[in-house]
């Protein structure tokens, strides 16, 4: 019996998962800390990720940095968009070692996402902005649904 007090169990998924997921352009970042260019990192709580299929990119993530121009009264992240234009890169290495960039072609906040994610799990990701320093995500990577 699981009370509100006691761990919730965490599901993960084996290597082989991972490895078809990423394979098939089906997986999903999860975000747990954020590393800006300047200043401090940070612990992320929530649900912050980015989602990859074949033919969609959907990111939920928080920025913090720097902008060098942009309009003053936006509220929202830069990183929190949806996209269906893109295009992938995909290398492996023989360690199981995985290099994705992933380049949105219909919004051009964004120049790219560079992930590097590992069969084991973990995972993180490279934020190139056009008119904001970059951030980084360190997380990990699991099977879309």
């Amino acid at each position: 019996m699981q009370t509100a007090c006691s761990p919730a169990k965490q599901v993960t998924a084996s290597s082989e998962e991972i490895v078809q997921a990423i394979t098939n352009d089906n997986w999903v970042f999860v975000a747990d800390r954020a590393l800006p260019q300047r200043g401090r990192s940070r612990n992320l709580t929530g649900q912050y990720e980015v989602r990859c299929s074949r033919d969609t990119l959907i990111a939920h993530l928080p920025y913090f940095g720097r902008a060098y121009s942009g309009p003053i009264t936006e509220t929202r992240s830069p990183l929190d968009f949806k996209t269906t234009d893109l295009t992938i890169s995909k290398e492996q290495n023989d360690k199981g070692r995985w290099k994705i960039t992933i380049s949105p072609k219909d919004y051009r906040e964004v120049q790219s996402f560079d992930f590097i994610l590992f069969s084991n799990g973990s995972a993180q990701l490279n934020v190139q902005l056009t008119s904001r320093s970059p951030i980084s995500f360190n997380g990990s990577v699991k099977p879309g649904k």
